[in-house]
């Protein structure tokens, strides 16, 4: 899975580059009120940037990883980046350097009229690490230890179980229509709850309900949904 993470980072940051070498962008920034897009000029945007409560919830959760974009060190940096993805800061520092440090998703960015991933906005605690990066380059900060590893195993299952057959049993929109195909996913879900309850505190809310938004926004049964608003499926890897 770690190709994936580096293929995800690479076309996310040619879509950038793209970006950049095309007409002026305008960059949207979302009400707080509402979290919908409003236009600052009248040109079609090429960025449109959100407020994300389904993430933002959570506080800071989670660590950047190998194929994180560029996180920038100052302050100063927060309040240029959180509403423009296009700037540069002078210094930036290794995700390596910071595996520890926790990380809040403010932001998503979602690109218009060109292809790419959205990017999310990652701000630490002090706002001293700020960056815009693909969710790829985003874990929960525990993903590694046993117990949170009980959980992920059996989602590990339900992510790598293809449902193309032959016979097809799947609608073109990716609604599996495959019934021992399901049973098997609400299987290892249901062994995925199962091990997430014996979490405690904050992580046992974390991850109970991760899954449960996991169910309701029917990833058991449709394989093209997004993990965009699921922190803990952006782990399973």
């Amino acid at each position: 899975m770690k190709s994936r993470k580096i293929l995800t980072a690479l076309f996310t940051a040619a879509s950038v580059a793209t970006l950049l070498g095309a007409a002026p962008v305008t960059v949207n920034a979302a009400s707080s009120n509402s979290g919908s897009a409003t236009t600052s000029t009248k040109k079609s945007p090429k960025l449109v940037i959100q407020n994300t409560p389904k993430l933002s919830k959570w506080g800071y959760v989670v660590n950047v990883n190998f194929s994180a974009q560029p996180i920038y060190v100052g302050k100063s940096n927060y309040a240029k980046l959180v509403n423009n993805p296009l700037f540069k800061g002078t210094r930036t520092v290794s995700p390596k350097k910071i595996k520890n440090v926790r990380f809040k998703v403010e932001k998503v960015m979602h690109f218009k009229g060109v292809s790419g991933s959205p990017e999310y906005f990652v701000t630490s605690k002090d706002h001293k690490y700020n960056g815009w990066t693909p969710s790829a380059g985003l874990q929960y900060y525990a993903i590694n230890s046993k117990p949170l590893q009980r959980v992920i195993k059996p989602l590990k299952k339900i992510e790598g179980r293809s449902p193309i057959k032959q016979n097809g049993k799947f609608t073109s929109k990716g609604t599996i229509t495959d019934r021992k195909w399901l049973a098997k996913n609400e299987h290892d879900y249901a062994l995925a709850v199962k091990a997430a309850k014996k979490l405690k505190g904050n992580q046992r809310k974390f991850v109970l309900g991760s899954l449960k938004q996991m169910k309701q926004d029917g990833v058991l049964r449709n394989v093209m949904m997004e993990k965009k608003d699921n922190i803990l499926l952006w782990s399973v890897n």
